[in-house]
């Protein structure tokens, strides 16, 4: 419905580029064909008695031949039925030069024939250039229009892609935060309440931030500080940390939850229980308007929990490569590197590079 309202209001519109054209034809006509012997009133009469079948041959064509034909790759079937609409209102204009033209403003040419065929092909060579020109254009706007619709339907689909890969990390990183509540309330820790605020922090960013295309560096670090927090509480004095933040993180902006994946795939990936001393390395630096984040982790993943090494190879960073796929095409570099010590993580992002904001 919303189409068809649109069709209907751009029909003035429409109207007046057609004006326009036929009377910028004419008028480029007149002066051309009139300019060589000085007989501008002789081509305008002739202009006058000939536009009308110029006008029905041309949108046969465009409303006919080229959408039922041309465009259905018909081109022999098309090519045939031009030629004989040309055929036919070439002799119609044969006609109307006897009964209307010759009569009133070149009475020698009643002495010729009617069915003379260099004068109906004259007369057809006449009327080609105008159809040719207006066939252009109209081919020319339907490929365009097409392009224009496929660049639609691939940044729609590459937004639901991006919102779906977005949507994919939030149940995820809440299941593993609660699962570290859950750990702390089996063992009555003191540090509950401070894992339930911290938590709570963690879900306004998920409620509130998320839906933006961009957040601040600096809003995204704080998430990450958040979780770490977390994973500390619940790690105490087993895990060893070091979080190191250099550079301007107050300007540049960034998509929501990009980071995270890789520092909560770090903790997932080198706190195996199998360790008993486990360690995580995070460091951040933006400069130059160039994001270097750096993770480093013990590596335990060959002991881990079956739903932990499930989450490090089906979505957390299966699903973080993807999206810097889509959001920064060839503007950032990756570099993940697991020994039997250590697993680390090396990103590289321009900032500004972030193809369409509105996609993300």
């Amino acid at each position: 419905m919303v189409n068809v309202l649109r069709k209907y209001q751009s029909t003035p519109q429409r109207l007046g580029w057609h004006a326009v054209f036929w009377v910028s034809y004419a008028s480029a006509y007149i002066f051309i064909y009139g300019s060589f012997n000085d007989s501008y009133l002789e081509e305008l009469n002739w202009m006058v008695t000939s536009l009308p079948m110029k006008i029905v041959v041309v949108y046969f064509t465009l409303y006919f031949i080229i959408p039922r034909f041309f465009l259905e790759k018909k081109y022999v079937a098309a090519t045939l039925i031009s030629l004989v609409s040309l055929l036919v209102i070439s002799i119609l204009q044969r006609f109307v030069d006897f009964q209307l033209y010759f009569p009133l403003f070149h009475p020698a040419g009643l002495s010729e024939p009617f069915f003379y065929l260099p004068k109906i092909l004259k007369i057809a060579l006449g009327i080609y250039p105008v159809v040719a020109l207006a066939s252009f254009i109209k081919i020319t706007k339907h490929f365009y229009n097409e392009e224009s619709k496929s660049r639609e339907y691939q940044q729609q689909k590459l937004e639901a892609e991006l919102n779906f890969l977005k949507g994919q990390v939030h149940p995820h990183f809440l299941f593993n935060t609660l699962n570290n509540l859950y750990a702390l309330t089996l063992k009555k820790s003191d540090a509950s309440p401070e894992v339930v605020l911290k938590l709570s922090e963690l879900l306004s960013f998920m409620l509130y931030e998320t839906n933006s295309p961009t957040v601040s560096v600096s809003k995204e670090l704080n998430l990450i500080e958040n979780y770490i927090a977390l994973e500390k509480i619940r790690y105490d004095d087993r895990l060893t940390t070091s979080y190191e933040v250099d550079g301007d993180i107050a300007t540049g902006q960034i998509p929501p939850m990009l980071l995270l994946p890789f520092v909560e795939n770090a903790f997932k990936h080198g706190t195996s229980d199998s360790l008993d001393k486990v360690w995580v390395d995070i460091k951040v630096s933006v400069r130059n308007n160039q994001l270097l984040l750096s993770v480093m982790n013990s590596n335990g993943v060959e002991n881990s929990e079956p739903h932990e090494f499930e989450y490090q190879k089906g979505i957390g960073l299966k699903n973080v490569k993807r999206r810097l796929q889509l959001l920064y095409g060839e503007h950032y570099e990756l570099s993940i590197n697991d020994t039997d010590e250590m697993y680390s993580v090396q990103l590289t992002l321009t900032l500004d590079e972030l193809r369409n904001q509105a996609e993300v």
